[in-house]
């Protein structure tokens, strides 16, 4: 496997027992992934602590709240980037985190009425853990959420479809890309 990907809409209802079947199942920690000003990241021990679980901060999947997922054990190592007009960023992600796998909750975006923005869990690592953990994300999203297009719909975020929310990745694009119910 040299990537993975599943891409998903979940509400908060959705998601959460999945994500206490794979805390019982991997004794894991959260980290912030991204590109930060400082090295302080925002760490969970159970993505349950996250406040905003379930609620995507833009109607953007590509700027969204992003965890790297590592086991509890492992130590985070973040990556210096720096900048062309001076100063220092710090990344968080799999390049040099090869245990680890990443995962985008979405959810709803309350900024607008009836929207919902994708999520996605993913991996480029071929370490046994990450490859493991992400199989076990994977084989529990599919099991329990009905597949539409190359998405899995989570059954309030399907019921949430049929009610006429919009099941988006960009909210901003023409409803022409949404995902529409089968």
């Amino acid at each position: 496997m040299k990537s993975g990907q599943t891409m998903f809409h979940v509400f908060p209802e959705d998601i959460k027992p999945i994500i206490e079947e794979i805390e019982n199942e991997f004794d894991i920690k959260y980290y912030a992934a991204g590109l930060f000003d400082s090295k302080e990241i925002i760490t969970y021990n159970s993505l349950s602590e996250d406040p905003n679980l379930g609620f995507a901060r833009s109607g953007d999947w590509n700027d969204i709240d992003e965890y790297l997922i590592k086991p509890k054990k492992e130590v985070l190592d973040i990556r210096k980037v720096p900048q062309r007009k001076g100063g220092t960023k710090y990344a968080v992600d799999q390049s040099i985190n090869s245990k680890s796998i990443e995962i985008k909750i979405g959810g709803i975006y309350p900024d607008k009425e009836k929207v919902n923005v994708a999520g996605r869990v993913s991996t480029i690592s071929e370490d046994p853990f990450s490859k493991a953990l992400y199989k076990s994300f994977s084989l529990k999203i599919k099991k329990r959420f009905k597949r539409i297009e190359a998405f899995y719909i989570g059954p309030k975020a399907e019921e949430k479809l049929k009610e006429g929310w919009r099941m988006v990745t960009n909210e901003k694009m023409s409803t022409d890309f949404d995902l529409v119910s089968k």
